[in-house]
């Protein structure tokens, strides 16, 4: 899919998933199953008073919370999606 450049922090650009490390440990022993990191992994993402957590729904846990240090980060939450023909 072509996209303007303007637009292409838009489209999926992870390089280093967060992940919960429960999930991972799971994962990793064998314990999850025949699945992915990318299957088994639940997580929630949301804007607090402080900046963004992640939650692992499946552990009940917090994975990451991105402290903002009171600034007001730009964010951008249009979404670019696939014409299907």
């Amino acid at each position: 899919m072509r996209v303007p450049e303007e637009l292409s922090h838009l489209l999926r650009t992870i390089r280093e998933p967060i992940v919960c490390s429960k999930c991972a440990d799971e994962i990793a022993a064998g314990t999850a199953g025949a699945v992915s990191l990318r299957d088994y992994t639940r997580l929630e993402a949301g804007l607090t008073a402080r900046g963004l957590q992640l939650w692992c729904i499946r552990h009940d846990l917090n994975v990451a919370h991105v402290d903002f240090d009171n600034s007001q980060p730009e964010v951008d939450f249009r979404c670019i999606e696939r014409k299907v023909n």
